[in-house]
């Protein structure tokens, strides 16, 4: 299929039999943003891979939100792939953040097809790789970083990603992000903004250079 030219020329794919297993048993699925893709306590039935879009992942404790990380173009969650290697219920949350391709495979054969093809072998395994060290970065900025650093940090990539020093994000939302409340964002904002490294606006922040 046409829809997995980039996919395979990602991951490097070109075992026939391989692709002629994707091209059988999984599925495109387009999804509308701010959709859930997983939930606590349900089992895992398919491999979510992100062809197109963004996935937000994220955990709770009572009323706090905890960002795990984002799944994007070519990438799949984690935790999502070691479920289906040992088969038991999801601990996370994740939901589209924009409007989201999905390819999605069967988990019966994603630990099958690791022992079977080099390249899928391989993607499962930098999966388990990068995103190991994206949860330990996640650990150590919520460890060992002041709110402020972290929220300078957050910011800053937002706009490498964006190509742009101004920034459309509510305060609730930048909470959510960070994993505090609303009224500490709020007062370490007004800081930075006292420091000149940002101008506030209504639901945007302009980053100073």
């Amino acid at each position: 299929m046409k829809q997995f030219n980039s996919f395979y020329d990602a991951l490097n794919i070109n075992e026939p039999e391989l692709i002629q297993q994707i091209e059988t048993f999984a599925t495109l699925e387009i999804v509308n943003q701010n959709t859930f893709v997983l939930e606590p306590e349900k089992y895992i039935k398919w491999l979510a891979i992100v062809l197109k879009g963004k996935v937000r992942v994220w955990q709770e404790n009572e009323d706090r939100e905890i960002l795990l990380y984002y799944v994007e173009p070519v990438q799949t969650c984690v935790l999502s792939l070691a479920a289906t290697f040992s088969d038991f219920k999801s601990s996370i949350y994740a939901k589209t953040t924009e409007k989201t391709t999905l390819l999605k495979i069967p988990v019966r054969f994603v630990s099958q097809w690791s022992k079977q093809y080099s390249s899928w072998h391989q993607f499962t395994t930098n999966t388990f790789i990068q995103s190991y060290q994206d949860l330990l970065n996640t650990y150590s900025s919520l460890a060992f970083k002041k709110i402020k650093e972290r929220l300078i940090d957050y910011l800053t990539e937002q706009g490498r990603v964006s190509n742009s020093t101004s920034i459309s994000i509510s305060h609730q939302a930048l909470a959510r992000e960070m994993g505090t409340t609303r009224e500490v964002i709020s007062k370490t904002l007004k800081k930075l903004e006292q420091e000149k490294k940002l101008q506030l606006a209504f639901k945007k922040i302009d980053l100073k250079s």
